[in-house]
């Protein structure tokens, strides 16, 4: 009976990590599948990057992702899902920017606003950057079959500087030495610099057609503008820029201002079609290229990437779906919420595992390929959540300065309690 009982223990506690360890949110309601969208987002980033390598290091694989057209699914591209990535981040901060009660150009919003993107942002990034610019150094390794590490700037140290300060491509016009995926988190950071002054002045319109009119014209302006884009404005580099990426951000500031009417109006929709709605824009969403060839195959790109987007959505917001309850699943959307952490560690690990077999099994036949996928997933996202744990959630925790200010003081004495005045102080 024990046993039974240590068993059914167990089996709870295991059924419980979802719930235990999701992300926390700084305010309103947790929203799963929105995580969901997450998952699916650093999910097609992970593929994405491990068929570039796949295709890079064995002939095998090449051979069957050039000679049919099946094959082309291997050509999948990571940025593909970071277009998800940045239509979410706009979904989901335009949402907490509708919540406030106070005007997005407030101090106290703006003071909440930034102080959170810098306590909960920065400090898992910082520590991947100095981790990883620590062991390159003291090592002196340098990753072999990349793309990106053997670009400007020379120095290591040069690179690191700018990379924290988000700049590196704005002025290298190179991706990120220590962590190339990082060009995407500058971009994020120059979108949250932007956004509380897009806010003010789209919360000003009260409008509701004004408001569809201006959404639908800026979004074609800003994909035109993102395709004929050059590469370089004075001495900055902005091919990479927040203006190459903006319509994604806008879109998802678009969908959270239409969620509740949408919530409204797809409650009476047949269930079947909603679900179909959903898993119809991700098969179109993966379909699509990652680089075309000309400015007017780009635009048409973006146009169909964010219709798909939007598609996915629609049914992940709606309450009947059953694309929505698949991105709702607890543990895919504790997946979706560590996605910072996993973005963060599977670079490393994808190059360093496909390097090792490389050199190990050069003749590895296309089914060894597919096993090494798998392994490589399973340690890929175990090494995330384990960061995710360890170093992320715990950022999370609004207070986090003051209790690490706390144990320091615990520790070592240091940073003394202010003197507090009692009420009898004050007379």
């Amino acid at each position: 009976m024990s046993s039974a009982s240590d068993k059914g223990h167990r089996l709870s506690q295991l059924m419980n990590i979802p719930r235990r360890f999701r992300r926390e949110v700084s305010s309103g309601a947790y929203r799963p599948e929105v995580d969901g969208l997450r998952f699916l987002a650093i999910a097609i980033v992970v593929f994405g990057h491990f068929f570039q390598r796949a295709v890079r290091f064995f002939p095998s694989f090449r051979d069957v992702a050039d000679g049919s057209v099946a094959g082309s699914a291997f050509y999948l591209g990571p940025g593909l899902g970071v277009f998800l990535f940045f239509a979410v981040s706009g979904f989901i901060i335009a949402s907490q920017a509708r919540r406030a009660r106070s005007s997005p150009l407030s101090g106290g919003f703006l003071k909440a606003y930034f102080g959170r993107r810098i306590l909960r942002i920065e400090p898992p990034y910082f520590v991947l950057l100095v981790v990883s610019w620590l062991i390159l150094v003291l090592s002196g390794y340098q990753p072999e079959g990349t793309r990106q590490f053997f670009t400007e700037p020379q120095s290591l140290n040069v690179s690191l500087a700018g990379s924290l300060f988000y700049a590196h491509d704005l002025i290298w016009g190179t991706f990120p030495r220590l962590f190339p995926p990082g060009w995407t988190l500058e971009v994020e950071v120059q979108f949250y610099v932007t956004a509380p002054l897009l806010f003010w002045l789209w919360f000003r319109l009260d409008v509701m057609r004004w408001r569809l009119a201006l959404a639908a014209a800026l979004w074609l302006a800003a994909n035109v503008l993102s395709t004929w884009l050059p590469q370089r404005l004075g001495p900055l580099f902005i091919s990479y820029s927040i203006l190459r990426y903006f319509g994604f951000f806008w879109l998802g500031i678009v969908l959270a201002d239409l969620r509740d009417w949408w919530c409204a109006k797809s409650a009476p929709l047949s269930p079947v079609a909603m679900t179909l709605v959903g898993w119809a824009g991700l098969t179109g969403f993966l379909c699509l290229p990652e680089f075309p060839d000309s400015a007017l195959a780009g635009l048409a790109l973006r146009i169909a990437a964010g219709a798909t987007i939007v598609a996915m959505f629609a049914s992940a917001l709606a309450e009947n779906s059953g694309f929505r309850r698949f991105c709702a699943r607890p543990w895919i959307s504790l997946v979706g919420g560590a996605c910072y952490s996993i973005y963060l560690t599977h670079m490393q690990l994808i190059q360093a595992m496909s390097v090792f077999a490389a050199k190990h099994f050069p003749g590895l036949p296309f089914a060894g390929v597919l096993v090494l996928m798998i392994v490589e997933i399973v340690v890929v996202v175990a090494a995330g959540m384990a960061f995710y744990v360890a170093v992320e959630r715990p950022f999370m925790t609004r207070d986090w300065p003051r209790r690490v200010l706390a144990g320091l003081r615990g520790a070592t004495g240091m940073f003394p309690i202010a003197h507090e005045k009692s009420p009898a102080d004050t007379h």
